[in-house]
């Protein structure tokens, strides 16, 4: 049985952080598309063939979002069976305390954040690997980006002309 793939875009990018070891190397980047919001991700779950409507999707789906955050924070690690594990974790200052009557928790932990665990199990499995095996991956356009923050602008061009304008001449 053959399985539908889904179609990843990837831009290419070269590191120009001249302090790097991997100055001048050449990497991949996901294209991300768009970014649905929870009634647009409703609409699409309702659209695959599911008896409930968009409404009980989503309030299905919003009930989720406050209540994973609700649970993590009290220490409570949450499984969605095919999706994965939403657990807790600090971060913590740089240096730490020299000893146990020196911690202070309020004075060494930085953040808390909320982890996420693809789901590793054989028939729903979305880790990093078995989730690239989905998905077609096709380049897309080299990036080329000047300047930073809100100065930052990002040149793409399609990999062939890219490729055909960087071309060293033959002697």
């Amino acid at each position: 049985m053959a399985q539908n793939k889904v179609q990843l875009s990837v831009d290419i990018y070269q590191n120009k952080v001249r302090d790097s070891k991997m100055y001048g190397k050449w990497y991949g980047k996901a294209v991300r598309n768009a970014t649905l919001n929870t009634r647009g991700l409703a609409a699409h779950i309702a659209q695959h063939g599911s008896v409930f409507t968009i409404d009980v999707v989503e309030g299905v789906l919003r009930k989720l979002s406050s209540c994973i955050p609700e649970l993590v924070g009290q220490g409570v690690a949450v499984k969605v069976d095919g999706l994965g594990t939403f657990y807790p974790t600090l971060r913590n200052k740089k240096g730490g305390a020299e000893s146990v009557e020196e911690y202070d928790v309020e004075s060494q932990v930085d953040g808390v954040r909320m982890r996420y665990l693809p789901d590793g199990a054989q028939l729903d499995n979305i880790t990093s690997r078995a989730f690239k095996e989905k998905c077609m991956l096709q380049t897309r356009y080299v990036q080329e980006s000047t300047g930073t923050g809100k100065t930052r602008v990002v040149k793409l061009t399609p990999v062939a002309d890219y490729i055909r304008e960087h071309q060293q001449p033959q002697p």
